[in-house]
């Protein structure tokens, strides 16, 4: 697998994975960037890796324990720091990062309507009346944007959904 697909297939869930650890998705882009540059330049240089999936996810743990021992200044709690030590619940957190980065794929194949409604609710935790006074449409065209928006993710996969009740 080139380098263009490994971005194109693990860019996403290294930046929510990195997110667990930097509270920030403008520093975990910046770190998983990096990350993807470094790995780019190792194999121009022709050094074989077995496992490249592993080794961006070891790249981005590492390079976001760096961050935060760096930066005096970080948004991460010292418990923060005590989860990203845990390399036992490492692998938990990276299926949570690519079912997060799946979900998150799903959620921007929604109609743009559905999809701003969805996040409005979602993301930004407003209420019905709100959204509508916002857009400028009824409470019921909210409702059924938000039914349409479950009904959709929950016909694409199960998992997913399942993510939602998490939210």
């Amino acid at each position: 697998m080139n380098i263009e697909q490994l971005f194109r297939q693990h860019y996403r869930p290294l930046c929510i994975y990195a997110v667990h650890f930097l509270g920030d998705i403008d520093t975990a882009e910046d770190v998983v960037m990096d990350c993807f540059v470094r790995f780019a330049e190792k194999t121009d240089n022709g050094e074989e890796l077995a496992a490249p999936k592993s080794y961006l996810y070891s790249m981005t743990r590492n390079a976001c324990l760096d961050h935060i021992r760096r930066d005096p200044f970080s948004n991460t709690t010292s418990a923060d720091t005590e989860l990203a030590n845990l390399t036992a619940d490492d692998n938990e957190l990276q299926e949570r990062s690519e079912r997060e980065a799946r979900l998150w794929t799903e959620i921007d194949n929604l109609p743009e309507m559905c999809r701003r409604v969805f996040l409005m609710s979602k993301r930004d935790g407003k209420r019905n009346s709100d959204i509508a006074d916002t857009l400028g449409i009824s409470i019921k065209t909210v409702e059924a944007h938000m039914h349409k928006a479950y009904t959709t993710l929950r016909g694409r996969a199960k998992a997913i959904y399942l993510l939602l009740l998490q939210l």
